[in-house]
């Protein structure tokens, strides 16, 4: 475990991240944090939908609402500053401290509350995220997802407490990390097979901007002429099986009894220190794809309760 984490720190560009973030970074990883290193999810799914919700990942919580999963919200305040708020009790302040095409440093203040804690146990996480984007035996886009956290807590006297409270607190973030990213290649099927479907029901969520909106549809149409080129001289049955992913049909991300209650300073300007980002819209790769056949990802195997509510259209 030590060894990993200190593997996990000792790979970041520390010389291309700001003094600021490098500050926050080490604020958590410092001294003794509680890690854990969450299984990796390998998915079938266009890197460009993939890294464009990974921008916008308000975007796939608003579907999960506007699809019936309420179980978590995540609302953006600020460039890159979000307020994520789960039904079971969790409530943090995200905010995105670096992103490229294979990284994404994330930093979050949280509370969190449960029947045994006489009172909220309040810690910082650091969240870092590997992508490789790969190809399998027959070309096919895959991409494999790799999330690391570190995590912090502040209260005093409650490290067995929180150590026990941390066990329960992984096995939530593992399930909401695969189904999370079984969501995101549920979208890659949708844009292959169901492209109108998948942007009628991206219009119909009430907290998108219209300029996302638009840049979604782009991006959902590249990835459907991406598709297209791929299966132009394979048989429409093999075609409809390529991007197709066995994502669990019966998983929720599974509960854990906390409160609802905030913290009341959490306010926009929480974050006064914040190192200026780049523009959200970076050089991304235009994949370009060749034809050929798939057999189809294994199905995973799940351990969470419920499922991320399906795209409609025909699989």
């Amino acid at each position: 475990m030590v060894q990993e984490m200190q593997a996990s720190l000792k790979t970041l560009p520390w010389d291309d991240l700001s003094t600021a973030t490098q500050q926050k970074i080490r604020s958590v990883t410092t001294g003794t944090p509680l890690f854990h290193r969450m299984p990796q999810q390998t998915i079938y799914a266009d890197p460009e939908i993939y890294h464009f919700l990974l921008r916008y990942p308000d975007l796939v919580t608003g579907f999960w609402e506007h699809l019936g999963a309420a179980h978590l919200s995540l609302y953006e305040i600020k460039e890159d500053q979000y307020l994520f708020k789960e039904t079971i009790g969790t409530t943090a302040l995200v905010e995105v401290l670096h992103r490229t095409n294979d990284l994404c440093i994330t930093y979050a203040k949280g509370e969190y509350r449960g029947p045994l804690m006489a009172k909220a146990l309040q810690g910082d996480v650091i969240l870092i995220l590997r992508t490789k984007c790969t190809r399998d035996e027959m070309n096919e886009p895959m991409i494999e997802c790799n999330l690391d956290i570190f995590v912090q807590f502040n209260s005093v006297g409650v490290d067995v407490l929180a150590k026990l409270f941390f066990a329960t607190f992984t096995k939530v973030m593992d399930g909401n990390f695969e189904v999370s990213t079984s969501f995101i290649s549920q979208v890659s099927r949708a844009a292959a097979h169901n492209t109108a479907v998948l942007k009628s029901t991206a219009e119909e969520i009430p907290s998108i901007r219209q300029s996302i909106f638009v840049e979604f549809c782009e991006v959902v149409d590249r990835a459907a002429m991406r598709y297209a080129r791929r299966n132009q001289s394979v048989p429409l049955a093999i075609a409809r099986q390529r991007t197709s992913i066995a994502s669990p049909s019966e998983t929720k991300p599974q509960d854990v009894i906390l409160s609802m209650k905030p913290p009341t300073d959490w306010e926009v300007d929480h974050f006064p220190d914040s190192p200026p980002l780049p523009p959200k819209s970076p050089n991304m790769t235009i994949y370009e794809e060749s034809a050929g056949e798939l057999n189809g990802p294994k199905p995973l195997e799940s351990s969470v309760e419920y499922a991320v509510p399906k795209l409609p259209g025909k699989k």
